[in-house]
């Protein structure tokens, strides 16, 4: 999806969780959990997040490893659709969760957004938690939960780091960031809608996953308006059943 189709999904988008289940195991096998997903920045929507119950080996990413395509897809273009593809894909996942709507900034509605999304997963015993979103304003930023562990009983609460893919340089401009940050975030940014094309500011070679630097001010983007300080985001995790 380009980025101009994003912006497109995201204006139409209806909010509603889109589930799709994986697994050959029937309900009775699987445990039920609530996820609520926080964002904790003054600065940075996310894009549609994306999650799956899965079992131990599978990753949507690993600090200091290359990202793959539909990871970059995510921390590129917000576009979550190519990774919720691969997992569904998979005989080693239980469900998949596409959320099917962006998060705006800390305590700001924009429209039927909100700064929370919550939804209900389910997971054969043994499986771990994954998910990825971007943070709409960098070049290639994203945040997510990598394989953790899901609680036996009771809740779980994560804290999560802003991470640079490594995929694209961070020149700020608005011309290479998705259009949705002036729809979203905190303040419009110049030229939106551009046509944010990214070839041009590959990363070459690509480099590992790391924390994200945050944002320096080269361009665009404010550190005022658009910096944070890690966590990003809190994630609760609740078994329901």
């Amino acid at each position: 999806m380009s980025r101009l189709r994003f912006l497109a999904a995201l204006i139409t988008v209806a909010g509603a969780a889109v589930l799709t289940a994986t697994a050959s195991g029937g309900p009775a096998a699987l445990a039920s959990y609530r996820v609520t997903l926080v964002n904790l920045t003054g600065g940075q929507p996310f894009s549609p997040p994306v999650a799956a119950t899965h079992a131990g080996g599978l990753h949507m990413f690993q600090v200091g490893q290359l990202a793959t395509d539909e990871l970059a897809a995510i921390a590129q273009d917000g576009n979550e659709v190519p990774m919720a593809e691969l997992f569904k894909s998979s005989p080693h996942v239980t469900e998949v969760v596409d959320v099917g709507r962006p998060l705006t900034t800390h305590g700001k509605v924009v429209g039927s957004f909100t700064d929370t999304a919550t939804f209900d997963i389910h997971a054969a015993p043994h499986d771990r938690l994954s998910l990825a979103t971007m943070l709409i304003c960098t070049n290639d930023g994203f945040l997510g939960l990598d394989a953790v562990r899901l609680p036996d009983s009771g809740v779980r609460t994560f804290q999560l780091n802003g991470y640079d893919a490594g995929r694209e340089d961070n020149t700020e401009q608005s011309v290479d960031i998705v259009d949705p940050c002036s729809a979203l975030g905190p303040a419009a940014l110049p030229g939106d809608p551009d046509g944010n094309e990214d070839a041009a500011v590959a990363t070459n070679p690509a480099q590992p996953i790391a924390m994200h630097p945050g944002i320096s001010g080269a361009g665009e983007l404010s550190p005022a308006q658009h910096g944070w300080h890690n966590p990003v985001a809190s994630v609760r995790v609740e078994r329901i059943g």
